[in-house]
């Protein structure tokens, strides 16, 4: 192992040895020239050794600075998030999921804005592809400029939307984690909001208009354990914690909670409608109907795609 690096390229790992090896590569292949100022530090959840095989065929000629671990026993999503945060050695880190990957002149890019204003910044937040399974992109998710965001500015963001920050889009210098604590491992699906919150009420955020990495959506993924009941009331209870916080006036709070909680609600809606799915399209857009979820009227573009989906819904006889 060589001295610390600028960055440390984070992979929780877990069951996907075909994704990882696509996500070691965009960094291996895609981004070679750049192995001089990373690490990769794969921490590894999976229950075989499919991934510690991918990992080390992909790794063992490779130049640069890695590190391999098997989790024994299993830590479980977020704890692994963090595992692998402790275990890097980088001046800043990037958690690259492995089923997202890093696009060609990724880290380049990255590196290049570490240098630039790590004086500066804590915090960098690069655009992402958004891809579906097949690489195909669906929308290019990013900023028209560069610009930094105060605090005020950043919660008003991020509570407004809710897939402001895409993970492998999130560049943090490690010793943050230290100040403001790790991913809370107790709170299942809503611990990176959660994390985003603690860090965007303290810290500016800069914001790149470079697009360096790909998220994918897969197509039934998260449907039943984000789209429910009981997520809906954890995303209340960090909206509760961001009142407290007194950060943002109470009407711009309000109208940030009307607009995620219809943004969220409604992307859930719209892959079960996609697919054809309409009798469990309806349980998610009933949502709307939860006693605790008491909103204002969102922006115009919301309450428009709730209508229309509200409209297929009653077409196919499944809404009334």
């Amino acid at each position: 192992m060589s001295a610390s690096k600028l960055l440390s390229i984070c992979i929780p790992a877990y069951n996907r040895p075909l994704w990882l090896k696509r996500a070691l590569e965009s960094i291996t292949i895609a981004n070679a020239e750049s192995r001089d100022d990373i690490e990769i530090v794969v921490t590894d959840d999976s229950s075989s050794t499919e991934c510690e095989s991918v990992t080390q065929e992909v790794l063992q000629n490779w130049s640069g600075s890695w590190k391999y671990i098997y989790n024994q026993p299993r830590l479980g999503m977020a704890k692994n998030w963090n595992y692998s945060i402790q275990v890097a050695s980088g001046e800043y880190v990037l958690v690259l999921h492995d089923d997202d990957f890093l696009l060609p002149n990724a880290i380049t890019k990255i590196v290049k804005v570490i240098q630039r204003y790590k004086k500066q910044f804590s915090v960098f937040l690069f655009g992402v592809n958004v891809v579906n399974e097949s690489e195909k992109i669906i929308k290019t998710q990013g900023f028209r400029e560069d610009q930094d965001l105060l605090p005020q500015q950043a919660i008003q963001k991020l509570m407004s939307n809710s897939s402001f920050v895409r993970f492998p889009a999130l560049v943090i210098n490690r010793d943050l984690f230290e100040k403001v604590g790790y991913f809370n491992e107790k709170i299942g699906g809503v611990a990176d909001l959660e994390m985003w919150i603690r860090i965007f009420s303290k810290h500016s955020i800069l914001c790149l208009s470079e697009t360096t990495a790909a998220y994918t959506v897969h197509e039934a993924a998260l449907t039943t354990d984000m789209f429910n009941e009981e997520v809906i009331e954890k995303l209340l209870h960090l909206f509760r914690l961001v009142d407290d916080l007194n950060i943002l006036e109470q009407r711009v709070f309000e109208d940030c909670k009307s607009n995620f909680f219809h943004q969220f609600i409604l992307a859930g809606t719209y892959r079960q409608l996609k697919q054809g799915h309409y009798p469990e399209a309806v349980k998610i857009i009933d949502l709307f109907q939860n006693d605790s979820l008491e909103l204002n009227r969102p922006s115009l573009k919301w309450q428009t795609i709730r209508f229309l989906f509200q409209l297929i819904l009653r077409l196919y006889n499944v809404y009334s």
